[in-house]
This record gives structure tokens, C-alpha cells and sequence, in this order.
């Protein structure tokens, strides 16, 4: 299970993790080299994080860690299984940080700065890396954080350069990362993708984001605006099986979610007005709450707490669930707006933006 990028605008936050140290290694192995020093690090810990979660409720493994010196000074080294974007987390802090590593020697540094999330009462640190073409790439995607989360039009700004980028920068291992995370939500960009998908084929079948990468290509025509949305059936707070075709004649949200998805219980609110005011409007509006919770009661505790009165359903599976797999899901929240005909209007619509397309389709 991938998180959010630290930068991403829709960060989930996540639970906190068990230390487990690394054994020392020769300083003369090949592998990775992390270091960094500032006196507001003394006595913290560090942590690298392998580059998946095997599920929300269970620890995020820890490839190696560190504690700073009393200057704040510390010094993560060893090895990773394979080039990928890994994660560092600076002591309990529950924000991540992508740091890409290519699996040979490389040493990287790092300055501690204020996170974006950091306030005067609760400051939280983290990295800016240098030292690789790689971690610099991928600190420079900062300004392209919304390409993760919804759908660009072909003029697109961002979207442009990124293509620009991609095309530059094929040979990269971070450029299976960078296309799958970056332009699987953008129609425009599929000739991109299924030309760089050939090409890592060739040049990185190892890639873990190639088989991701053909699985969304294949799938991308069942998921495109205008398509059939696929059908499934899940169980209700009640135990009841929920069919989402049976809720057809209407206008339909399917929003995919969990209680420990913060951006996702931000969304609430919004969700909420927009059914009281258009679910009896024309021929109607209402939701289909699906949660990714894997604790049944950390989601109906949640349900109650927000005051959803639509229709909830669960796969406890999570997103490795097969309702995620068949929506293609990499993130939450993740939303699909049906006509009355099942067919996808829109796409991961946020905050006002549910309001505008229900008020052009419904008035």
C-alpha cells in the first residue's frame, strides 16, 4: 500500500510505527548514505521506511533507523532491495517523506526545514534531500502535486511539462514511478503512457510499477468518462449486500474513503451539503459511500461521528480489496459521479467542484 506524498495537497496521515534498527554495516559497502545535522534533531530518531505498507493495520516496516547525536547529527547507511521511492520519518512524527533510492552507492544529504503542516505549537521537520538526479527530480515535483489527485485538461500547464520531463528522463528508474503516479488520471496523456510503458518494459522489466502500469492501460476504457462504471456488490452497516447498478435513475457519487483518511473526512462536510440540497432535485443525487477501512468499527464509529445518512458499504480488504483493484485505486479519496444511466460524469471532484457539475446536470 503506497502512501501520499508528503507534498501532496491531500496527505493521509498515518498511524505510528515501531522502531526497528538496521544492524551496522561496513562503511565501506555499497549502498545508501543519509546524513544530516541540526541541533533541533538531538536525540531524535530517524527512520527509513521500505517503500509499501503490507495494510493499515499493521507497522510500516523499518529498513534501517538512527538516533542524532547530541548536535543533532545522524548517519543512516545499508542497502535497499531494489531502485524505488522509500520513505523517512524524522522520530514520532506522522508525516512521510519520498525518498527515492537506486539500490548502489549514493549519498545523500539533507537540511532540516519546517514542513508545510508545522505550526508554532506542534513543529514538524523534515528533509530537503540533494546528492541524487533522482531525489532532486523528485523534489522538484512539488508544484505538480495535484496531477496525483485529479484530472487535467490537455492545455494543462503542469501537465505539459511533466510530459516534457517524462520524455527527458524515460531511462530514469524513478520514471515508472513519476508516469504511473502522475498522469493515470489524464485521458490526454495515454499515448505518453503507453509508449513509456513499452519502453520500460525493454529497459526496467523489473520496474514494481510496470505490471501497475499495463493493468491501467488495459483497464483505462472502463474507467473513462462517458464508460459504464463497473459494477459491485458490498455489504451495508445493516449486512445487507448493496449492488451499486440498483441505485440507477439517479444521479450517483461513489466515493471511495476510511476513517483514518484525514483529506477523506474533510471531504464530509461538502458531501453532506450537496446531498441535502440536490438529492431531491430533478431525478435526484445521493451517495455511495464505500470505505477502505479494515476495522469494521473504526468505520462505523466514523460514519456516526461525520452524521453520513446515505448509504454506507465496506470492502475490509482495503485498497488491496478487489472494489479498489477494480477502480483502480493508488489513494484516497478517490471519487465517481454516475448519470442516471450508471455512466461516469466526473471524476475526483473536490470541495465546490460537486456542487458546480450537480447544479449544471440537476438545475
Amino acid at each position: 500500500m503506497r502512501p501520499h506524498l508528503l507534498f501532496s495537497p491531500l496527505l493521509c496521515l498515518l498511524p505510528a510505527l515501531p522502531s526497528r534498527a538496521q544492524q551496522p554495516q561496513s562503511a565501506a559497502a555499497p549502498g545508501y548514505t543519509i546524513e544530516g545535522q541540526d541541533s533541533r534533531l538531538a536525540g531524535r530518531h530517524v527512520y527509513l521506511l521500505a517503500a509499501e505498507r503490507p495494510s493499515h493495520t499493521q507497522p510500516w516496516p523499518a529498513l534501517d533507523s538512527a538516533q542524532a547525536d547530541a548536535t543533532g547529527h545522524f548517519v543512516l547507511h545499508g542497502r535497499v532491495p531494489a531502485p524505488d521511492v522509500y520513505w523517512l520519518r524524522l522520530d514520532k512524527q506522522r508525516v512521510l517523506q519520498p525518498v527515492p533510492l537506486a539500490g548502489r552507492q549514493e549519498h545523500l544529504s539533507g537540511l532540516v526545514e519546517l514542513a508545510p503542516s508545522s505550526t508554532r505549537q506542534a513543529p514538524v521537520y523534515q528533509l530537503h534531500l540533494s546528492g541524487s538526479p533522482e531525489v532532486e527530480w523528485l523534489q522538484a515535483l512539488l508544484p505538480y502535486g495535484l496531477l496525483r489527485n485529479q484530472a487535467a485538461t490537455a492545455s494543462d500547464k503542469h501537465l505539459r511539462q511533466l510530459q516534457a520531463q517524462l520524455r527527458h528522463r524515460a531511462s530514469s528508474y524513478l520514471a515508472p514511478y513519476v508516469a504511473f503516479h502522475y498522469l493515470r488520471l489524464h485521458p490526454s496523456a495515454r499515448p505518453l503512457l503507453d509508449s513509456l510503458t513499452t519502453r520500460f518494459a525493454r529497459e526496467q522489466p523489473a520496474s514494481p510499477y510496470l505490471p501497475r502500469l499495463r493493468e491501467l492501460l488495459d483497464k483505462a476504457p472502463t474507467l473513462a468518462v462517458g464508460a459504464l462504471a463497473p459494477d459491485f456488490t458490498l455489504t451495508d452497516l445493516h449486512g445487507q449486500s448493496v449492488t451499486l447498478s440498483s441505485l440507477r435513475g439517479r444521479y450517483v457519487l461513489v466515493d471511495f474513503w476510511a476513517s483514518w483518511c484525514k483529506p477523506c473526512r474533510a471531504e464530509n462536510p461538502p458531501v453532506l451539503a450537496a446531498y441535502q440540497r440536490f438529492r431531491d432535485q430533478g431525478v435526484g443525487f445521493t451517495v455511495l459511500s464505500v470505505s477502505l477501512d479494515e476495522k469494521p468499527a473504526a468505520w462505523q464509529q466514523a460514519v456516526q461521528q461525520d452524521g453520513l445518512p446515505w448509504t454506507q458499504v465496506a470492502d475490509l480488504q482495503g485498497l488491496r480489496g478487489s472494489t479498489g483493484h477494480l477502480y483502480q485505486l493508488v489513494g484516497i479519496p478517490a471519487t465517481f459521479l454516475l448519470d442516471p444511466e450508471g455512466r461516469i460524469v466526473a471524476k475526483d471532484l473536490r470541495g465546490s467542484d460537486l456542487k458546480q457539475v450537480l447544479t449544471r446536470h440537476l438545475n
